[in-house]
């Protein structure tokens, strides 16, 4: 196995090379958790694992409660099974908030502003109400709060992060929160050990070829937990060892022999890149910082190219069509031009432009 190899898997496992999938729910169950703080970019990352969607498939979707966006790891929005959503907070967030402790103290928000955000905000939202961001901050400023400047976001992805809110349906342009306990159903727990064994051969399965320091970064985990919930369904994986460094994924994940030729335009915060903490496989370490954006954790979206990333993307939107600018790492052949256009045709098809 060779580093372009596991790239190639990973196109394969993570169905951006043979995307099958009929329904976003089951995109969203099979990798586990999506990252989705871009939400039309998250989109797009649903929609390119399907057959035939269109984007209004995903945001039937969330609409229908068969996804949900909330913050469950990293104290980054993803998109999460509704059966993963409860458990994902509960194991997950409380080292979030905890690592998130010096940034309240410097916003001002403590335990009591916490508690009586979350009592106004419940009183609000009861009965299946769904309030855009405007209409959550004018609610704590009724109640006394100071929602301006990052004050109210924090606010919200910590009552998030508790399991007291979670994203609704948009209205219009806007995202809405809504309670979590109304929006969707309680599940019967599993116990912690189980829950946590089957997301970790979820992880591996879907992502895999993966390092168990990949997977420790992915969920947030401390490297010691992260090797004894490994440890958990290692006998269910099997490994590879390149360059040094040891690769675990199911027995049955779709090896590839042959180069993949195939052409894919990714989002900016793809799974492609972002489930892994060492990116190596899939893209130069010089070229890392050609996507990096601003650099205040913004990353572009990416061209993949025989399953390395070969230069960026961004659309425009106008009345009737998208336009896509690409910008190259180094000038594309006309064959691979006329894949990129190809795949903009993908791209246009899911907009319905």
């Amino acid at each position: 196995m060779t580093l372009s190899s596991i790239a190639q898997q990973r196109l394969q496992q993570q169905h951006i090379a043979r995307p099958d999938f009929e329904k976003a729910e089951d995109v969203v169950s099979w990798m586990g958790a999506m990252q989705a703080q871009d939400y039309l970019g998250a989109l797009w990352a649903v929609g390119l694992r399907m057959k035939n969607a269109r984007e209004t498939d995903i945001e039937d979707a969330l609409a229908n409660k068969t996804i949900i966006r909330t913050w469950p790891m990293r104290g980054t929005l993803h998109f999460v099974a509704p059966a993963d959503a409860r458990w994902m907070l509960k194991t997950f967030t409380p080292r979030v908030i905890a690592r998130s402790a010096s940034i309240y103290r410097q916003a001002e928000l403590d335990k009591k502003v916490f508690a009586k955000s979350a009592k106004l905000l419940t009183a609000a939202l009861e009965g299946g109400k769904q309030l855009t961001r405007k209409e959550v901050y004018e609610v704590l400023e009724r109640g006394k709060i100071t929602a301006t400047d990052t004050r109210g976001l924090h606010i919200l992805g910590h009552l998030a992060q508790e399991g007291l809110i979670c994203f609704g349906a948009r209205n219009g342009k806007q995202p809405t929160f809504t309670l979590l306990e109304e929006w969707i159903p309680p599940v019967k727990e599993k116990a912690a050990d189980v829950v946590m064994a089957e997301f970790t051969l979820r992880y591996f399965t879907s992502h895999g070829p993966a390092t168990v320091q990949d997977f420790a970064w992915w969920t947030g985990l401390s490297a010691t937990e992260a090797k004894e919930t490994h440890e958990l369904i290692k006998s269910s994986l099997v490994s590879e060892t390149v360059d040094g460094i040891t690769y675990w994924m199911t027995s049955n994940s779709k090896a590839t022999k042959a180069k993949s030729t195939g052409v894919y335009l990714l989002p900016g915060f793809d799974e492609y890149l972002m489930g892994y903490t060492n990116r190596t496989p899939a893209i130069d370490t010089t070229r890392f910082k050609q996507i990096a954006g601003t650099g205040n954790g913004i990353l572009n979206s990416t061209i993949v190219i025989n399953s390395q990333v070969a230069g960026t993307w961004k659309r425009t939107i106008q009345k009737n069509k998208v336009t896509i600018e690409t910008k190259p790492f180094e000038i594309f052949s006309k064959t691979q031009q006329s894949a990129i256009e190809a795949a903009t045709k993908k791209y246009s098809k899911f907009l319905d432009l």
